[in-house]
């Protein structure tokens, strides 16, 4: 079975019915597991995250903090999300990590308020290395509201990474401003909701189309497309092949709250085949 290691904070995201956990490696873990891969978390949390209760048949290098990281999301009729930090887990730390995970087939760094430490990639040997880059575009405002900022110094935190995935609410410069990774990584992915994500390389852009669905949750959608798209790249060796892949996997993700919905290798293939009679569907017509 191929091996996703994923690092960076679980949260526990507050709702009206209750607090949900969250953070992009909870997400990335449990749709992982959904495609069928082992799968292992580095993160830091206090006692009120319970590996075998939270992600259960995740393995777990789990730092103890004071506290767990935690947040409140407001989402906006734009696509845009306030948050709000209520509280913050201490720095992920590497060294938890025995060497039977080492080398991980995919790594996924996954911070989401700048805990995964600089050069994080370079501490392993995997095959596939991605990154979200969500975590490290936030800065807190003194009330714990979260406000997007500058990334000084990218070549560090992507030292060793070959994709980066953002969503165009994650910095002003959206997919132009996205380019500028390219210095850093061969391949970006912007995320841009029903519309679609589009690839960056060094030759130019490649506009990949969504399989839209009614949404209940956004939350997450995100991560799971990186992880998705992660995955079937290691496994196929095709960009376009995984960004569609990614984009029904997705798909999955939206129509639920939290990780309720997460879709299977079936599901996301059967989601893929549709999106694809759809796609020739509209060429017929445009011709």
């Amino acid at each position: 079975m191929p091996r996703l290691l994923t690092v960076g904070h679980v949260t526990w995201d507050r709702r009206a019915g209750g607090d949900v956990l969250g953070g992009a490696v909870s997400y990335a873990a449990l749709a992982a597991r959904r495609l069928g891969w082992e799968v292992a978390i580095v993160t830091s949390a206090a006692p009120d995250f319970e590996p075998g209760r939270d992600l259960p048949g995740v393995t777990c290098f789990v730092t103890t903090a004071f506290a767990t990281t935690r947040f409140i999301n407001e989402e906006r009729a734009d696509g845009t999300r306030r948050q709000q930090v209520l509280s913050r887990a201490s720095d992920v730390l590497l060294d938890l990590v025995p060497q039977e995970w080492r080398d991980p087939d995919v790594l996924l760094l996954a911070p989401v308020i700048g805990e995964v430490p600089p050069g994080t990639a370079q501490a392993f040997d995997a095959t596939t290395v991605g990154a979200v880059a969500q975590g490290w575009l936030r800065r807190l405002d003194d009330d714990g509201t979260v406000t997007q900022r500058l990334w000084a110094e990218p070549w560090r935190d992507l030292a060793g990474v070959h994709v980066a995935f953002l969503s165009e609410h994650d910095h002003d410069g959206g997919v132009d401003g996205a380019k500028g990774l390219l210095q850093c990584v061969p391949f970006v992915s912007v995320t841009r909701g029903v519309r679609g994500s589009v690839l960056l390389d060094r030759n130019g852009a490649l506009e990949i189309a969504a399989w839209p669905r009614p949404v209940v949750d956004a939350t997450g959608a995100g991560d799971v497309f990186a992880t998705a798209f992660l995955l079937r790249y290691h496994e196929a060796g095709d960009p376009l092949e995984a960004a569609a892949f990614a984009a029904c996997a997705a798909s999955c993700a939206v129509e639920g709250v939290g990780a309720s919905t997460l879709g299977d290798r079936a599901e996301v293939q059967r989601r893929m085949g549709l999106r694809e009679r759809f796609l020739e569907e509209g060429d017929r017509d445009e011709d």
